[in-house]
């Protein structure tokens, strides 16, 4: 499943880790290894950060998002909502590392069944690339593997540091 990337010890990888990632892709592999599709579209935005304190966070938001018609996100239509909250995934917690298997410790996460649960991911990592690969579960009614690979390198993130947008219209 991963040729190009090579195991290396929990020690180096940890401090390999640290620090923030951006999601290039994110895909199912079926039970053959074949890439059966895009788990959230084919240009999704996603940060992951790794801190020193064990800790880590990570947010993820599918291609295509559609914004939301008014200003207050708590103003939002249900279906505007609903869209809003399918369309992404965020969580936060501690992390630990067993060899080449990291453990996302869950306490606050966007979908609530995850909250006090674990995420566990084997671990790639070469250069400034990680992949993050799940452990086998159904996806879409598939059994599946889910691979996230993630680089140093901001991608898509639509504005630059310095070009903030208001969302206050009166604001100029």
């Amino acid at each position: 499943m991963n040729d190009t990337f090579t195991p290396i010890d929990s020690a180096k990888l940890t401090t390999a880790l640290l620090g923030t990632w951006f999601l290039r892709e994110a895909y199912a592999l079926g039970p053959e290894d074949q890439r059966l599709f895009e788990v959230y579209g084919q240009r999704p935005s996603g940060i992951i950060h790794y801190g020193a304190d064990g800790r880590m966070m990570a947010l993820i938001t599918h291609d295509g998002r559609q914004r939301m018609s008014g200003l207050d996100r708590q103003d939002g239509s249900e279906q505007e909502s609903a869209a809003a909250y399918k369309a992404s995934i965020g969580y936060a917690g501690s992390y630990n590392l067993e060899g080449n298997w990291i453990t996302h410790h869950i306490d606050v996460s966007t979908y609530p069944n995850w909250i006090g649960t674990r995420l566990r991911r084997q671990v790639f990592l070469k250069d400034d690339t990680v992949e993050l690969l799940t452990a086998p579960q159904p996806q879409n009614g598939v059994e599946t593997v889910i691979k996230l690979v993630w680089q140093r390198e901001p991608i898509g993130l639509g504005l630059l540091p310095g070009q903030a947008q208001s969302i206050n219209p009166s604001a100029a």
